[in-house]
């Protein structure tokens, strides 16, 4: 399935663009050259409720006041329509009510720039009780993405997949559709390109360094939003991560107090079973006897969309964690947890993949039901 996004982004001649938080601290080249300075929104769609328009984009930092300036008006009818923002850390979201039937495009003016925004339409009749996962990825190995796929369909019940591809040069994105194409079990899968600053840490800000990755974020929302809405379950992992439970965390969920089951995580090592040829996940199970050093301090989740709460505008899916959910929001049940392979790694955020040798003092094997 081809999903289009209508992506809006400030004219690079602009003198309008996006600051970092404390934007007169002195930042790396390398922050400098990953900040999203230009996208004001990543996507644009129908929402469930069908008179209604939501944009999704990056948190405004210094744009605020451009957003609340900005003029909405419904093409062709020229109906001018009335815009609320709601405002996170790394991501917001724009709605706009009483759209009227019809409507194609929106215009947007915005800091004396004007747009023309095409309406995308809602896809969550299409994913209708699917159980979706869904990530971003780039360059990872088309061995490993097949492999972390059919195991979660194997393992984990999941029948859709959303790939959001952020401008891989390794392969094209028809490669990507070609390696998801005959695993048994999958009904529905879609590649998404897109091609933006990913975002890199913020080492000035000790709290919420990697409030920088909009990109990230902005495609949480787009998932829950526009596709899963009607979905029975919507998981989140990366390509370097396989979850394990007593049971199919997409039917766990459903038993959870409100809809959130999260996960912790066990670091799998880079020490390749002997005689393997490391062609993917398969190939390392070996761990830290310290539970400390194996212990993954960030979680992963999975949510049930049909709970009320999470159609709240002020809700927003990070990747660790769901804001505005309700208090005692974590459940661990179901021995959920994933494992997080060292090895199934581009190097480019951490190198952590490199090859190490076992050590019976400080190593064992986990036993893993491939």
């Amino acid at each position: 399935m081809d999903i289009k996004l209508s992506t809006v982004r400030l004219n690079s001649n602009s003198d309008v663009k996006r600051l970092p938080r404390s934007p007169n601290r002195i930042r790396p080249e390398k922050f400098i050259g990953n900040f999203d300075a230009q996208t004001l929104y990543f996507d644009c769609f129908y929402s469930n409720d069908g008179g209604e328009v939501l944009c999704i984009g990056p948190a405004p930092t210094n744009l605020k006041k451009y957003y609340k300036r900005a003029t909405y008006r419904a093409l062709p009818s020229g109906h001018d329509v009335k815009a609320k923002h709601f405002f996170s850390l790394s991501v917001m979201s724009t709605r706009l009510q009483n759209v009227p039937i019809g409507t194609t495009h929106i215009e947007m003016c915005f800091a004396n720039e004007n747009f023309q925004i095409q309406v995308q339409p809602s896809l969550s009749n299409e994913f209708s009780n699917e159980n979706i996962l869904f990530t971003l990825s780039k360059n990872n190995d088309l061995a490993w993405i097949k492999y972390w796929a059919d195991y979660h369909v194997r393992h984990h019940g999941v029948s859709a997949i959303v790939f959001f591809d952020n401008g891989s040069n390794a392969y094209n994105v028809d490669a990507i559709h070609s390696c998801l194409a005959d695993i048994p079990g999958l009904e529905k899968t879609c590649v998404i390109s897109v091609p933006y600053p990913y975002g890199y840490k913020d080492d000035i800000l000790k709290v919420n360094p990697y409030w920088p990755q909009f990109l990230q974020v902005s495609c949480m929302s787009i998932v829950l939003r526009r596709i899963g809405v009607h979905a029975n379950s919507i998981v989140n992992l990366d390509i370097d991560e396989l979850a394990v439970s007593d049971g199919q965390i997409c039917s766990l969920v459903k038993s959870t107090d409100i809809g959130i089951l999260s996960m912790k995580g066990v670091w799998i090592e880079p020490i390749a079973e002997e005689g393997s040829d490391q062609v993917d996940h398969r190939s390392f199970s070996t761990v830290k006897k310290n539970p400390e050093e194996s212990y993954v301090s960030a979680g992963k989740w999975v949510i049930d969309p049909s709970r009320k709460w999470l159609a709240k505008h002020n809700v927003f899916p990070y990747m660790h964690w769901i804001e505005g959910r309700p208090l005692l929001g974590r459940r661990y049940i179901g021995n959920a947890h994933f494992l997080h392979f060292k090895a199934i790694n581009t190097g480019w955020k951490v190198n952590r993949h490199k090859p190490q040798l076992f050590d019976d003092l400080i190593h064992e094997k986990q036993p893993i039901k491939w």
